[in-house]
């Protein structure tokens, strides 16, 4: 059975837009998210450092992922205003809106100065993210709207390409240029980027009109969970994730305590492997444009399963830098391609009618399975090793491979009425 069958997609998701200039679109708005999340999250705690701040309040950076772990909640409302029950839909206007808004705060920030106080600037970034994380909600639905169902591996491609693009200018070119330059120069050219990424998307029509239909349903998250394909989509999320999650955050510590130098992981993650990670993630788009996302991800489970093994092996018995190195870019490049995979799937278990809702429900479960599986890793590799933790990670990429495909075939059984 095909994905379009399977699905139940057929004429009521047709395209809008042409694919390039959705993509060059889509690809403006997803680099600007990651360039303002890489900003928070590494760029500016590390000047922040620099300037003298204390641990504990650059720990407070944590609290802005909180607006991306929770935007599930707002989700509905801000469909249902960007898809009137009558007249034109407002995707462009809340998302150039936002990114504006966006751009004019990190010109405030350019002009305010980080010397002039700590506290500003974290309710400045809270305020970004809290935009951002709105804006982010209208921009998936927008996409799942407009993409043709053949092209959402692309689309997919560009979402995490443009995150990766966003890391590489969040947080490498903000923080040279605030060496070399200062914190204004740093931050104006951010704030350039923003402005310069939204145009695109300021040029481009808003296809198709609200809901006319009298029976059409608005958005809500009721609407969401009493959906069986919704339900099952979060259990493969869960599954999809965990073992990928666990092994997050304990690569880099467990590369330290075998030897491997911070700078040498620094030149691993910021060269070689964006450019691995970015050639994946094409290479990623291309199987699912020739063998379907759902076949795509399962290779990329058993390549997980592998690492994994291997990395718990290293636990064990240790390697030479070069294996560990060469493990840490498969396992880098993996996640990439998973990402890319995986959010094509669930792309599938959306509704037409509340596409971002729908969407972001997926990330935000991602982002609590992010969480908890950090946290646990932590917990785990700490008191039991960290062979136990990457075992656990190859264990789950295992259930994974063998559940997925059951859970397949019961979404299927209900999303060919989705729509």
């Amino acid at each position: 059975m095909s994905e379009a069958v399977a699905t139940g997609t057929g004429d009521a998701r047709r395209a809008g837009l042409p694919l390039a200039r959705l993509l060059v679109v889509m690809g403006g708005v997803y680099t600007i998210q990651s360039t303002v999340g890489a900003m928070m999250f590494q760029g500016v705690p590390t000047v922040l450092r620099s300037s003298g701040a204390a641990l504990d309040l650059i720990g407070l950076v944590s609290l802005f992922m909180l607006p991306w772990a929770l935007k599930f909640l707002w989700s509905p409302q801000l469909e249902s205003w960007r898809i009137p029950a009558t007249g034109p839909r407002r995707s462009r206007g809340i998302v150039v809106g936002g990114q504006l808004t966006i751009a004019a705060i990190l010109l405030g920030l350019a002009l305010y100065g980080i010397e002039d106080g700590f506290v500003w600037i974290f309710a400045a970034f809270g305020l970004i993210a809290l935009i951002a994380s709105t804006v982010d909600i209208a921009g998936d639905g927008f996409m799942i709207e407009q993409i043709r169902l053949e092209h959402r591996g692309w689309g997919n491609v560009i979402q995490v390409g443009g995150g990766y693009a966003g890391i590489m200018i969040g947080t490498g070119l903000f923080l040279v240029l605030n060496d070399h330059f200062g914190w204004m120069t740093a931050v104006l050219t951010m704030t350039f980027v923003a402005v310069m990424l939204t145009t695109p998307f300021l040029f481009t029509p808003d296809p198709g009109k609200g809901g006319s239909e009298a029976a059409r349903p608005r958005p809500s998250l009721m609407n969401a969970f009493r959906r069986p394909e919704i339900r099952w989509g979060l259990l493969a999320m869960l599954i999809a994730q965990m073992g990928l999650r666990l092994t997050q955050v304990m690569t880099g510590p467990f590369l330290i305590d075998n030897g491997m130098s911070a700078a040498t992981i620094g030149i691993l993650t910021g060269t070689i492997g964006t450019v691995l990670c970015i050639a994946c993630i094409v290479l990623t788009g291309l199987a699912i444009r020739r063998w379907n996302a759902r076949r795509t991800l399962l290779v990329m489970l058993g390549i997980q399963t592998a690492c994994f093994t291997m990395f718990a092996i290293s636990a064990f018995v240790p390697q030479p830098e070069l294996v560990l190195s060469a493990l840490y870019l498969v396992k880098s490049t993996v996640v990439a391609g998973t990402f890319v995979a995986l959010y094509t799937v669930v792309m599938d278990w959306t509704s037409q009618h509340q596409a971002g809702t729908d969407f972001t429900i997926f990330q935000c479960t991602d982002a609590l399975v992010s969480v908890v599986a950090g946290f646990g890793s932590g917990i785990i590799a700490e008191h039991l090793g960290f062979g136990i933790c990457f075992n656990l990670a190859a264990g789950f990429a295992v259930a994974a491979l063998l559940f997925l495909p059951a859970i397949f075939k019961r979404a299927d059984l209900y999303t060919t009425n989705a729509d």
